[in-house]
């Protein structure tokens, strides 16, 4: 049993501390065997330069402690690869805090702290615990310590809790940083009380993070999130390289999340496939008639140019999401039946990636960032819709890596 650590409560910082370069091509979502090689081998990766050269990043020998593994991530949450755990509606985190206590019952002090707590724009909280590969706990003793975190959170965690460590770590900007993560009013409106009631119903996703995740807690991973039908369990590596420079590289990898588990888990805590009936009748529901219409062009001109078209999955609005085989597995946009349009250059590979976040700023005046969409609303977005889809038949044809050249 882990003991009680000193707590710190840490904002999410923007500022990145160290470069963290992503290479081109990302492993598959596929659960590990024993004895299956790993996506993220022990080799090196080569990061291509403006001039041709493949500079080789090696494997480092796991972190120098827990402590830089933890920082990493609360710096850098886009390492969680929230894509990899859900592809048709990625997940985005806030920070809600670090070294987070738990008490061992109700009124008591706490007695355990856990490393991370995070929660995405669907309210869901998400419980962290790191450990480095050569440390002998990480085969069995961490599933137990990271379970019984959870089970004495939920039971013995005040209401609000989780908003009261997030106002400590965010202070005044929280209430906007919530409605950047969710991307709507309506969302953002009960946030925190959803985050409760999921809290409350073991509607949680834990996750265990180390360098190399051994067979034994791989395999205890995919058992538990295959059996466990309301709460997600994880398995996330975050493989080190550097190069004798001091350039950085990570190369995240969840390793068990498996459509199976996810679909089962989408259909219990409210969440659904959405069809373009359901989507349409929803946005009629939601908006006027000239944003009804707007989002109906926008999605026919999409729908003649996108390779395949993928229908959201949230609980509370619709979205579709078109997929270009000549750009990526992502969707560049998402469209939701609140009318909010996200331009997903965060995460799309170059040069689309930052065609898109330049698109952003020259048709709204969207300032980009690293960590999640650019957020248009309905209102900024529809009176621009020719515009914006021009722009988007432009940079999103299959010559647009050229065209788009100065």
């Amino acid at each position: 049993m882990k003991s009680k650590r000193s707590r710190h409560k840490q904002a999410h910082t923007s500022t990145t501390r160290r470069p963290i370069n992503k290479p081109s091509t990302r492993p598959a979502m596929s659960t590990r065997q024993p004895g299956d090689t790993n996506p993220t081998h022990r080799g090196p990766i080569f990061v291509k330069d403006a001039d041709g050269g493949l500079n080789p990043f090696d494997a480092k020998n796991g972190y120098a402690s827990e402590a830089e593994l933890q920082k990493l991530i609360a710096d850098h949450p886009e390492l969680l690869r929230g894509d990899q755990m859900d592809p048709e509606d990625p997940r985005r985190w806030l920070l809600v805090g670090r070294e987070v206590g738990i008490p061992g019952g109700l009124g008591q002090s706490d007695r355990w702290s856990i490393d991370h707590v995070f929660i995405d724009h669907d309210a869901v909280p998400t419980l962290i615990e790191v450990k480095r590969s050569s440390d002998a706990r990480i085969r069995r003793e961490v599933v137990g310590q990271l379970i019984e975190y959870a089970a004495n959170a939920k039971r013995h965690w005040p209401a609000n809790r989780l908003e009261q460590l997030a106002r400590e770590s965010h202070a005044d900007i929280l209430d906007q940083t919530v409605l950047k993560l969710c991307g709507s009013k309506e969302a953002a409106t009960d946030f925190w009380a959803r985050a409760d009631a999921n809290l409350r119903s073991g509607n949680v996703r834990l996750i265990f993070v180390a360098d190399r995740i051994p067979d034994e807690l791989c395999q205890m991973a995919v058992f538990l999130n295959e059996q466990m039908t309301h709460t997600e369990v994880l398995a996330l590596e975050i493989r080190p390289y550097a190069t004798p420079g001091g350039m950085e590289a990570f190369v995240p990898h969840v390793l068990n999340a498996t459509p199976q588990a996810r679909e089962l888990k989408s259909a219990l805590s409210g969440r659904r496939k959405w069809t373009e009936a359901e989507f349409f009748d929803d946005v009629r529901r939601r908006l006027p008639p000239d944003a009804s219409n707007a989002v109906r062009a926008l999605f026919d001109a999409v729908s003649q140019s996108a390779s395949t078209l993928s229908w959201g999955t949230g609980s509370l609005r619709g979205s579709f999401n078109p997929k270009y085989a000549h750009v990526g597995e992502r969707s560049p946009i998402s469209v939701f039946s609140d009318g909010a349009l996200h331009m997903n250059g965060f995460w799309m590979d170059a040069p689309y990636g930052a065609r898109l976040k330049d698109a952003a700023r020259e048709l709204f005046g969207i300032v980009a960032n690293e960590r999640n969409p650019e957020v248009i609303p309905v209102d900024l977005w529809v009176p621009k819709r020719q515009a914006l889809q021009d722009e988007l038949a432009r940079l999103l044809a299959p010559n647009s890596a050229e065209a788009c050249e100065p």
